[in-house]
């Protein structure tokens, strides 16, 4: 008996161009918000927009993921083991952007 991972739909293959469309769009909203995220680290210079910039990274990496994966470049398993583990990445960065930014006393510049 063969073994579908959760999310795969039976039939439908990985070049459909529904799930082309919808990860070029994903890639480009990741993309668009981590040059702002860059933006705002360049201006601020603080560790929470590093590990936000870091985080937005992490999202434009599974769009990245899909891509190799789609070119055959990634097996099915290399590509959830990738994926699944960029989103604990993700999260990881993101909780530790808030908590760094709530324990720590207000960065002052030196000019």
């Amino acid at each position: 008996m063969e073994s579908l991972p959760i999310h795969a739909v039976p039939g439908v293959g990985t070049t459909s161009v529904g799930l082309l469309v919808l990860t070029g769009v994903a890639a480009l909203g990741a993309a668009v918000l981590l040059g702002l995220a860059f933006a705002a680290f360049v201006q601020r210079r603080s560790r929470p927009y590093l590990l936000i910039v870091a985080a937005f990274l992490a999202l434009l990496g599974r769009s990245a993921v899909v891509g190799v994966s789609v070119l055959g470049v990634v097996s099915p398993a290399d590509h959830h083991l990738f994926e699944h583990g960029l989103d604990v990445v993700l999260v990881a960065l993101v909780v530790a952007a808030v908590y760094y930014a709530r324990t720590v006393r207000l960065e002052v510049p030196t000019s």
